[in-house]
């Protein structure tokens, strides 16, 4: 099974995630994301992203599984 940005990565960012993310940079743009998937990784691993809940063990899984898969598009 391939992962990718669009159809596994970019699904886990809400649009409220979104918005409370633009003034530093885009969740739902792949370059965005790439030049911060590890900040972002640690944030979800740590339960501090998203500010309202934490993620399940499974979606801080994919986004790792991407990142350790070379971030593709």
């Amino acid at each position: 099974m391939s992962i990718g940005f669009e159809q596994d990565v970019k699904p886990l960012f809400r649009e409220r995630d979104r918005r409370s993310m633009e003034r530093s940079f885009d969740l739902w743009s792949y370059d965005d994301v790439r030049t911060n998937a590890d900040a972002i990784l640690d944030r979800v691993s740590d339960g501090s992203m998203p500010c309202d809940t934490a993620w399940t063990p499974e979606q801080v899984d994919v986004l790792r599984s991407w990142i350790d898969a070379g971030m593709p598009a």
